[in-house]
This record gives C-alpha cells, sequence and structure tokens, in this order.
C-alpha cells in the first residue's frame, strides 16, 4: 500500500498511549522520547516516512488507538488530502 500522508510526531508524545509498551517493537527502545517518528495513514508508527519498508515501531491498529490518535495527537488526513482517499475507495469498491 502506498502511503499518501504521514505526519511527525516525538515518540515522548505517542508513549503518552496507554498500551504502547505492550505493543511497540523490537527497536523502539532504542529511541529517545524526543525521536521524530511518522505516524502513517493506516495508523502504523515508522522511524521513516519514505521508505516502504521502514522500520515499523507500531502496528496495533485498535479502535482505542486511533482514537488516542484523533483526540490527543490531533492527528487527521488534511482537507486537501480527502479527495485522493475518496477515490482510492471509489476504485476499490
Amino acid at each position: 500500500m502506498h502511503h499518501k500522508y504521514c505526519k511527525a510526531y516525538h515518540l515522548r508524545d505517542l508513549r503518552l498511549f496507554r498500551d504502547w509498551s505492550q505493543h511497540a517493537k523490537m527497536g523502539e527502545s532504542d529511541l529517545s522520547d524526543d525521536s521524530v517518528v511518522y505516524l502513517r495513514d493506516d495508523f502504523t508508527v515508522v522511524t521513516v516516512p519514505i521508505l516502504p519498508d521502514a522500520q515499523v515501531i507500531w502496528d496495533s491498529n485498535t479502535v482505542e488507538w486511533q482514537e488516542f490518535c484523533h483526540a490527543t495527537l490531533g492527528f487527521a488526513i488534511p482537507e486537501d488530502l480527502q479527495p485522493l482517499y475518496e477515490e482510492q475507495g471509489a476504485s476499490s469498491a
């Protein structure tokens, strides 16, 4: 899948999620709270936003995680990118 959008965050902000430590991948422990990581449009977290095989440090896509991303982090697909997602939905239907 090609990711159209991701947003940078300090890892300390994502670690506020109550279940973070239970699902974080190996390698995440090598990063500091000040490390910048990227939240993708599919709610995975990677260390490099442009590489398709970037190190994924989080991929537990639960309702609670999505709510945390929206409510606490303010994560949302920008309005100007919404048509790209609508086109993708229409072509896969």
